[in-house]
């Protein structure tokens, strides 16, 4: 267990809740909340006159995004030094894009 202040452990709460509430992976399933669509709008409705579009914002994800920025900017750092990267290497030569030499013989 992390030992985290009460500023990280408050973040980390409110983006475990908001994680949970749009239902990422499997977390959340057992909540009853429903299930909320991983974008920023919900839907779109179409006024008949009106010349264009209006959108309903999708609060829970637009939460869950903001939550989740808050936990990025207060995590403790070893955890940030702990998290694979590519650019550091990590993933050895599995995960790289750069094209591989392709020896054909003619025929």
């Amino acid at each position: 267990m992390i030992n985290l202040t009460s500023e990280q452990q408050r973040a980390y709460d409110k983006y475990i809740a908001a994680r949970n509430s749009v239902r990422i992976g499997t977390y959340g399933k057992l909540s009853k909340t429903p299930w909320a669509p991983l974008s920023d709008v919900k839907s779109v409705v179409d006024i008949v006159g009106l010349n264009h579009p209006l959108y309903e914002a999708n609060d829970g994800w637009l939460e869950y995004t903001q939550a989740f920025s808050n936990w990025l900017a207060v995590e403790p750092e070893f955890r940030k030094d702990e998290r694979m990267s590519m650019i550091r290497g990590d993933y050895g030569t599995t995960d790289s894009w750069r094209d591989k030499q392709i020896n054909v013989k003619e025929i």
